[in-house]
C-alpha cells in the first residue's frame, strides 16, 4: 500500500515543502535534523514515484483576471472516462473530479471573461461525445484554496523556522512580464523545485537573471509554488464535497470562519441559489457527519443542500493522477496566462 511507502520524516519533508517549496536542502536539513544529502534523497524519491511534487500556479494577483466556474456534468456511464480524458488535456481545465451522484464528474474551469466561459461551455464541454447534460456556477469569492491545506508533521517551533526563512519583499513600483516570465512560469509548473541552472539553460538565460525573475514573480504574487502529495498517503485519503445556501447577508462571515477548519481544502462562494461550496479531506467517510456538525456549530444560517464523496481526482492542476492519486503525467499550463496581463502593480503588503 502507498502508506507504506513513507515514513513520519517523508511527511514532516512534504509539510516542511508545503511551507517553503523551494528551501534548500540545507534548509530543509537543519529544521528535520536530517543531513541535506539525505532530505535530497528522500525528495527525488518521492518525486520519482508521483508521491509528492512541487508545481507552480497562478498566484493571488492575476486571480482576479479569471473567471472560474465549477461544472457538473452528467455522462454516459460507457463514456465517462472518454470525457474525463478529454476534459483532463484541456488547459482552461484546472481539475477533473468523478464523484458520487446522477452528475459524475466535477470539473473546475478557468476563463477570462464570461463570454469565454459561454463559448467553451457551449462548443467545447456540451459537444464531447458521452456528454448528456451539465450544470455550472460561477464562483464570486475564494475563501480557501487546497495550497493551503498543510499536513501536521511539523512541531510549530519548526514550521516558524520555515517562515521566517521564506520573507521575500515586492518589487517596487510596476510589475511587468513578458515571455521569458511565461518561459519560467511552464518550467516551474513541470517542476517547481527546479535548480536554477536549469531554469536557465531551458529558458536561455543567465543563472542570476533566472533566479531575479522567479524570485520576482513570487514575491510579487504573480505565482505561486506549492507542494502536493497522494492523497493516499496524507492520513486523509477520502473527498467530500458539500453544497450549501447562505443568506447573502451572512454569506461572508460564515465562509471565514469555515475556511479555517482543518479538514477543508476548499471554500468560494458561488452566484447560484447552492452559493458555498467546500471541499474536505477527511479521514474516513464516517467523519462526514462529523464535519457537518462543525459547520453547523459555526454558522446557524448555513443549510446542507447537496454533498457527494470523490471517487477519484482525475487531473489537479496540471498533473494526471492515478487510481491512489499518485502523479503519472504532467499537462503544461497555458503559456500565456502572464503573457496578456501586462503592467500590474504590486500589492501593497
Amino acid at each position: 500500500m502507498p502508506q507504506d511507502s513513507v515514513d513520519e520524516k517523508d511527511l514532516a519533508l512534504i509539510n516542511a515543502l508545503q511551507v517553503t517549496p523551494r528551501a534548500s536542502w540545507a534548509q530543509l536539513g537543519r529544521v528535520l535534523e536530517l543531513d541535506p544529502v539525505t532530505v535530497a534523497r528522500r525528495w527525488e524519491r518521492l518525486s520519482d514515484t508521483g508521491l509528492a511534487w512541487v508545481t507552480c500556479v497562478v498566484g493571488p494577483v492575476l486571480h482576479n483576471e479569471f473567471c472560474m466556474a465549477y461544472a457538473e456534468i452528467e455522462c454516459a456511464p460507457a463514456q465517462l472516462d472518454d470525457v474525463a480524458k478529454a476534459l483532463s488535456a484541456e488547459h482552461p481545465v484546472r481539475y477533473v473530479h468523478h464523484i458520487t451522484g446522477p452528475y459524475c464528474l466535477l470539473v473546475t474551469i478557468a476563463l477570462r471573461t464570461p463570454a469565454e466561459m459561454s463559448a467553451y461551455l457551449r462548443h467545447t464541454v456540451g459537444r464531447l461525445p458521452g456528454v448528456r447534460a451539465y450544470r455550472v456556477e460561477m464562483r464570486t469569492v475564494g475563501y480557501s484554496e487546497p495550497s493551503r491545506w498543510r499536513l501536521r508533521s511539523l512541531e510549530p517551533s519548526q514550521q516558524r523556522a520555515l517562515e521566517s526563512a521564506d520573507t521575500r519583499p515586492a518589487t517596487a513600483g510596476v510589475v511587468r512580464v513578458d515571455g521569458t516570465d511565461e518561459e519560467l512560469y511552464q518550467l516551474l509548473h513541470e517542476d517547481g523545485r527546479m535548480p536554477y541552472s536549469l531554469l536557465a539553460d531551458r529558458a536561455g538565460i543567465s543563472e542570476p537573471t533566472a533566479r531575479r525573475r522567479v524570485k520576482r514573480l513570487l514575491a510579487n504574487r504573480l505565482l505561486r509554488l506549492r507542494c502536493e502529495m497522494a492523497q493516499s498517503i496524507s492520513g486523509w485519503p477520502y473527498t467530500a464535497v458539500l453544497w450549501a445556501s447562505v443568506p447573502p447577508e451572512h454569506l461572508d462571515p460564515t465562509a471565514r470562519a469555515l475556511a479555517v477548519l482543518p479538514d477543508v481544502r476548499l471554500c468560494c462562494g458561488l452566484a447560484g441559489q447552492r452559493n458555498l461550496m467546500l471541499m474536505a479531506w477527511l479521514r474516513s467517510l464516517g467523519d462526514l457527519p462529523r464535519l457537518e456538525a462543525a459547520i453547523s456549530e459555526r454558522s446557524r444560517h448555513l443549510t446542507v443542500v447537496d454533498r457527494a464523496a470523490c471517487l477519484h481526482t482525475i487531473k489537479q492542476m496540471g498533473r494526471l493522477l492515478g487510481s491512489e492519486g499518485r502523479s503519472v503525467r504532467h499537462v503544461a499550463p497555458n503559456m500565456e496566462v502572464l503573457g496578456h496581463v501586462g503592467p500590474l502593480q504590486p500589492p501593497m503588503s
